[in-house]
């Protein structure tokens, strides 16, 4: 019977289940520069025959591909990896093929092994040589020139024995492989972003509370002249809600609560004015002018700024006069706190797709011309999923470096999606993770699944729109370990910068909600204040940059406690070896034994090793699996440990 298809009834070597890749390669993988992608498949051959394997990878604008051999773990799982060394976009694909080479060789070993006679096989190794001469350069070209002398020569027989089975000969038919029914993967996508941002620490802040001066509306100039006080803390992006002409229409006074006058600076969410919309700045924070140039000082000093893009409209904003018919029918129902309850939402239909992302990409167009590479979309899952996935795709396409951040808490599935979609960054539910159990099981799920390979969380200790609950006392050693856990068990994580530093607790009552939010007015901050909190995140966030444990999300064990208030974990890159230990009890001293296993760190059972607190320059000698732990929260409810070599440690001294 004839095969409909008779091109793909010649497959020798079966590809399946291949890793890293997204629902099946329909979304694309997410990676970092000059980060290793590790890729594993099913690969299986038939009989006797030895099958071989490499990973075909290219950046999208190149021509060639690049190989990296893989090879076998056990039970026809291969294993491989290669390095993505720039922005942009990259596919792989693995390539399998009968290694003739190697099954020649495979039956020379058996035969010997079983003492069955080779001699026939030698004609078969000299057609194999050939082939690999072939493919040869000069200096190999000579040797197995000689090799296939060798061979000829029935009086060479035990050099040619020896010559078949050596190791040589296997770099050989590595190096000049001998490929028999070669068989091809479909391509794999991978989306590789800059590693500054998927490493990095975020300070957020309202411009038009940056000026020291009480009652003064703060501006791009007086944002400037904290640059160098944020960048020494050591923050990488600097995130601000949104900074456009605000409505006087049904504008909302102190905490949320109606006022509808123009004497109240208004919501920063309810965006649009006689002045102006997205595509202007508010007046007093000063010019567009005056926002390159605070991009710019950004950018001298290595940090990044992420603006918040909000499609909440104030009934003032020039598109509700040129398109009515994209937004809602009245004024949204919210309760008093929410930011955005004096705005419409746009409203996305069939109709209108195509006419409102093009709007929407005018905007994102702009804000890149003015120098912005980080947008935070805020509340995206408003708005379909696939309308912003494919305003993404024509945006990188456009500018590659752009990184899109979705800003919202919805329901996992929908987060999953949109991480999909092409937002390089995702909020998380970290804040709402208290005790150890929670913590350890939502950190494995995104560190263990399949979500690793595209969900890429940050760690908000609080936000500008959250005052979560485990904040609400204004307990110092409570924010310390909410900073602590925050920094250390994710690589990118942020906070409402002022509000968080100087402890501004109050709450609006029963409410995730601050009591005299900056959503809805003007504060004035002690920007000089300095306290045990902000002198611990400099040095944490310094001690991040230096050791590159820190720098992953995913490299992450958690090591067992004999008590549930305390929680340890490791943390192990290349030579570099941090292990943390918390104590979650707010309130109370506690102490514990830690189990670290050796196998991770390099260590036996019975060797001693320094752990080296990077916070208080302790060292302590370790040794097995248990080990002591006593943590005081009102001293310091944390260790940061450095685990170092005992040997090394007395050879310093």
């Amino acid at each position: 019977m004839k095969s409909k298809h008779p091109e793909k009834e010649i497959k020798l070597v079966i590809i399946e289940g291949i890793l890293p890749q997204v629902d099946g390669g329909l979304f694309c993988v997410k990676a970092v520069e000059e980060e290793r992608i590790q890729v594993v498949a099913d690969i299986l051959g038939y009989g006797k025959k030895a099958v071989a394997a490499c990973i075909l990878f290219k950046n999208v604008v190149d021509e060639d591909w690049q190989e990296s051999y893989m090879g076998c773990l056990e039970n026809d799982r291969w294993q491989g990896e290669f390095t993505v060394s720039a922005v942009g976009n990259y596919v792989y694909k693995i390539r399998a093929w009968v290694d003739e080479a190697v099954t020649w060789q495979n039956r020379v070993i058996s035969h010997l092994r079983s003492q069955e006679p080779i001699g026939d096989l030698l004609a078969k190794g000299t057609a194999v040589l050939n082939l690999m001469y072939q493919l040869s350069g000069s200096e190999d070209g000579r040797l197995l020139q000689e090799a296939l002398r060798m061979f000829g020569d029935e009086k060479r027989l035990e050099e040619s024995l020896q010559m078949a089975t050596s190791f040589r000969f296997t770099e050989w038919a590595h190096r000049y492989p001998v490929r028999e029914g070669v068989s091809e993967s479909g391509e794999i996508k991978i989306t590789v972003y800059r590693k500054s941002l998927l490493f990095s620490a975020w300070y957020t802040l309202y411009p038009r509370s940056s000026s020291s001066v009480p009652g003064t509306h703060g501006t791009f100039g007086d944002v400037i002249g904290l640059l160098p006080r944020i960048k020494d803390a050591g923050f990488d992006v600097i995130h601000f809600p949104p900074v456009h002409p605000i409505g006087a229409t049904v504008r909302k006074g102190k905490n949320g609560l109606k006022n509808g006058s123009g004497d109240v600076p208004g919501s920063v969410y309810a965006i649009g004015s006689g002045k102006g919309g997205h595509d202007s700045v508010h007046p007093e924070l000063g010019t567009v002018k005056d926002l390159k140039n605070l991009i710019k000082e950004s950018e001298s000093l290595g940090m990044e700024v992420a603006m918040d893009l909000s499609l909440y409209f104030s009934p003032d904003h020039p598109w509700l006069k040129d398109h009515p018919d994209w937004f809602d029918s009245g004024i949204l129902e919210k309760p008093l706190t929410s930011a955005v309850n004096d705005a419409h939402g746009l409203v996305v239909t069939s109709f209108n797709w195509f006419e409102t992302q093009l709007a929407v990409v005018k905007i994102i167009s702009l804000w890149s011309a003015w120098g912005v590479r980080v947008i935070r979309i805020d509340r995206p899952d408003n708005q379909p999923l696939t309308w912003w996935m494919q305003i993404i795709e024509w945006m990188q396409e456009k500018i590659p470096d752009l990184v899109f951040y979705a800003g919202t808490f919805a329901r996992p599935s929908t987060m999953g999606h949109l991480a999909k979609s092409g937002f390089a960054l995702s909020d998380s539910y970290f804040m709402w993770k208290n005790s150890r159990q929670e913590l350890e099981s939502y950190v494995r799920e995104f560190t263990t699944s399949p979500l690793k390979d595209y969900y890429k969380p940050i760690f908000w200790t609080n936000t500008h729109q959250i005052n979560p609950y485990n904040l609400q006392s204004g307990h110092e050693p409570q924010h310390l370990i909410r900073f602590f856990l925050a920094a250390t068990l994710s690589s990118c994580y942020g906070i409402y910068g002022p509000v968080f530093e100087q402890v501004a607790f109050e709450p609006f009552p029963g409410r995730e909600d601050y009591w005299d939010s900056e959503q809805y007015e003007i504060k004035t901050w002690d920007w000089k204040k300095e306290t045990k909190l902000t002198y611990l995140i400099s040095l944490i966030n310094q001690i991040r940059k230096e050791n590159e444990a820190l720098q992953c999300t995913h490299n992450i064990h958690f090591c067992q406690s004999g008590h549930p208030d305390i929680m340890g974990y490791l943390k192990v890159s290349r030579q570099n070896r941090i292990l943390c230990v918390i104590n979650l009890d707010a309130h109370h001293r506690q102490v514990s034994m830690i189990g670290v296993p050796g196998s991770l760190i390099g260590k036996t059972h019975d060797e001693p090793y320094i752990v080296h607190d990077l916070i208080t320059g302790a060292r302590y000698t370790w040794k097995g699996y248990w080990n002591y732990v006593e943590l005081d929260p009102y001293i310091m409810p944390f260790h940061l440990l450095r685990i170092e070599d005992y040997r090394e440690e007395l050879d310093g001294r």
